[in-house]
């Protein structure tokens, strides 16, 4: 081998050598890219098929070592359409694809990624910075169960959330014992025992009523057109010892027409449990509040008490209902477990899509592609389906695991080792030179 095997490896090392220096500028260069994984140089010796006594140490040759299994840092962004994942795993996105019509699709084989900066795109669907989208598996708005077919790319309903009326409403408190308010049987309205018979109140006597009621607290409630109607209520406790509950049903009457009307009677034992009515659950029909009529409905009345309260009024724990009005989307919500919400502008959230998460057991031999992207190869194996034991982390992205520093030693590693081969050539080029003057 002799000179001319030192200048083939000094070569081969040179090569070797601006080889890692490519990988090493690509990595410097996506240092700040969403999701990156830097591509590391493996190198390998060659060793010539020689005698025991006749070996020599040969060239070397570099390959590429992916980093797919290294996660880059977790940065905070505050931004809830950015997620990142903890662990193995890659979001299963595709790509949009225009015909010469004008019509778009998305592919049917899924690339996959860790860049997580998604937004929402003029038609709904969630797209990442590199231009790819989101895939998952749609789920039922009313059950709230994700199918278990193949993965789809996730898109928000395009149009509004029809309004719900209201079906059920949950009215929880504490009656006190004695009322800041008590009956005046000179001023109460009707005159003598409340009577608990569909007695209404006129506006000519709110104000005697006023006198002689506490406050119920109020909930909105909706018709099925989503129109909403204050539902506001209010106590009595009548010379009989028990409480009626009222509800105004038409707050501009005036003179003889009704304004308030009675709902229910309640009765409690010694111990401040109710007894009346005898079911917590009470139905009530042709409930009307200013011309809004939600229709059938149920009040649970469970958790209502009569205990000592010195402030003598209603404390209320809890009323909520369960209808709403018509709504706009407004943009997308991210749940901790990789569940995607659309979001309304009536402050509630409706489940569209569980996120795809694919893991492979040959993930370091993906093929890679522009945009952070990865697609299967025949080492990488089929995507595993599943988040497992990835979590998805909201209101962030996961930064590129290339750290300058560290590239800088390398590629100061790399061009010493450049370098010393070169003179390695250079020696030899001389030591030729010598061999050549001692024939002259």
């Amino acid at each position: 081998m002799g000179i001319f095997g030192a200048m083939e490896t000094a070569v081969s090392g040179m090569s070797a050598q601006a080889y890692a220096l490519d990988n090493i500028s690509g990595n410097i260069a996506n240092s700040q890219t969403i999701g990156y994984k830097r591509i590391d140089t493996n190198f390998q010796d060659m060793i010539p098929d020689l005698g025991l006594t006749a070996r020599i140490t040969g060239g070397v040759n570099a390959t590429s070592l992916a980093t797919n299994s290294i996660a880059g840092a977790f940065k905070s962004t505050g931004i809830n359409s950015n997620i990142a994942l903890s662990g193995d795993g890659y979001f299963a996105t595709s790509q949009k694809t225009t015909t010469t019509s004008g019509a778009s699709s998305f592919s049917s084989a899924p690339y996959f990624t860790r860049r997580g900066d998604f937004t929402l795109d003029k038609n709904k669907n969630l797209v990442n910075g590199a231009g790819y989208y989101l895939m998952g598996y749609t789920v039922d708005p009313t059950s709230g169960m994700a199918n278990s077919g193949v993965p789809t790319t996730i898109q928000l309903p395009t149009g509004d959330m029809p309004p719900k009326a209201t079906s059920s409403i949950t009215y929880q408190g504490n009656l006190p014992t004695t009322p800041s308010n008590p009956v005046d049987p000179a001023n109460a309205y009707p005159p003598g025992v409340l009577t608990p018979a569909a007695t209404t109140i006129t506006a000519a006597n709110e104000s005697n009523f006023l006198n002689a009621s506490i406050a119920g607290g109020s909930v909105t409630v909706y018709d099925a057109k989503g129109t909403p109607a204050t539902l506001q209520t209010r106590w009595t406790k009548n010379s009989a010892g028990t409480y009626d509950l009222y509800y105004e049903n038409n707050s501009t009457a005036t003179g003889t027409a009704a304004k308030w009307t009675f709902l229910q009677n309640f009765q409690f034992d010694s111990g401040g449990k109710m007894t009346t009515p005898a079911t917590s659950t009470v139905a009530v029909t042709g409930l009307a509040i200013d011309g809004t009529s939600p229709g059938p409905l149920t009040i649970d009345f469970t958790g209502m008490s009569q205990y000592g309260d010195t402030s003598g009024q209603f404390r209320t724990t809890n009323i909520a209902q369960d209808g709403y009005s018509s709504a706009s989307l407004t943009g997308v919500y991210f749940g901790d477990k990789g569940r995607v919400y659309a979001q309304y502008s009536n402050g509630l959230q409706q489940p569209v899509a569980d996120i795809a998460v694919a893991k492979f057991n040959g993930g370091q031999a993906l093929k890679r592609l522009d945009g952070g992207v990865y697609q299967q190869s025949d080492q990488s194996g089929d995507p595993i389906y599943g988040a497992g034991d990835s979590n998805i982390l909201v209101g962030g992205l996961e930064a590129s695991n290339a750290d300058i520093s560290q590239e800088f030693s390398l590629m100061i590693a790399t061009q010493q080792a450049y370098s010393a081969n070169a003179k390695v050539i250079t020696a030899a080029q001389q030591m030729m030179t010598e061999a050549v003057n001692v024939i002259r």
